[in-house]
């Protein structure tokens, strides 16, 4: 590493440790913490093969306050009895305790065990591609292991690493502004073990479902104030 990285990478560490002790010492309020889109109606109960069963969340609320609105569905593959689940987490305002819900942190504060693997790299076609976070969860309190895929949008720009996910966090305490974004997961289950081949099988599915998702609401009309850049981002981080 050559001294002008050294350089930078200290000022970097510096400016998000100053960030972060700002934040935590000057708690800032989120804004409009009851507002909701409607999830349920942006994301189709059924498209291509795929038919879901809904879960009721209405009641759902954080101490924290940092989800504005939750979609929860299982997803079911018609004449192969795959079976997906979908998660959608809407919050107006990014800035408070919204790393709590990272399902690694959830998983391992349940007594699971997680193993990161690569990130899952989707061709939506179109010249559009999308990487997430792809985790391995063996499922110690549950007895069910699964893999979990999930990525995160920030005023419509996509992430799935945690460190620039935190960093654009911090900035947005730091300058006090609110910054809206999406959580989208999938978790797949069907006789998931931790060997290469089943891995791979169940990231080839949960691609499968992405895309097909995706290609859905490309040619739907979505909610209205709500587009599809919102949930997959203008480009890829």
């Amino acid at each position: 590493m050559d001294k002008k990285s050294l350089i930078r990478d200290i000022i970097m560490v510096l400016l998000m440790l100053g960030a972060a002790l700002y934040v935590f010492t000057h708690p800032a309020e989120k804004q409009s913490p009851e507002e909701k889109i409607n999830l349920s109606s942006l994301i189709p109960a059924a498209f291509n093969d795929w038919i879901s069963k809904t879960y009721d969340t209405s009641d759902y609320k954080d101490k924290w306050q940092s989800i504005n609105e939750l979609l929860v569905r299982d997803y079911y593959e018609k004449g192969k009895g795959r079976r997906l689940g979908f998660i959608l987490e809407y919050s107006s305002d990014l800035r408070k305790n919204f790393s709590l819900h990272f399902p690694e942190i959830c998983h391992r504060s349940g007594g699971n065990e997680v193993i990161f693997l690569e990130p899952l790299e989707i061709d939506l076609g179109n010249g559009k591609t999308i990487k997430a976070k792809c985790l391995y969860i063996k499922g110690i309190e549950e007895g069910i292991d699964k893999i979990v895929v999930y990525w995160l949008t920030i005023d419509n720009k996509q992430y799935y690493r945690t460190f620039f996910i935190k960093l654009d966090q911090m900035l947005s305490g730091l300058l006090k502004k609110s910054k809206r974004g999406f959580l989208v997961r999938v978790d797949y289950s069907e006789d998931v073990e931790y060997t290469e081949k089943c891995i791979e099988n169940a990231r080839k599915v949960i691609a499968n479902f992405i895309k097909d998702l995706y290609n859905t609401l490309l040619t739907t009309h979505s909610t209205p104030g709500v587009e599809l850049e919102m949930l997959f981002g203008r480009n890829t981080e």
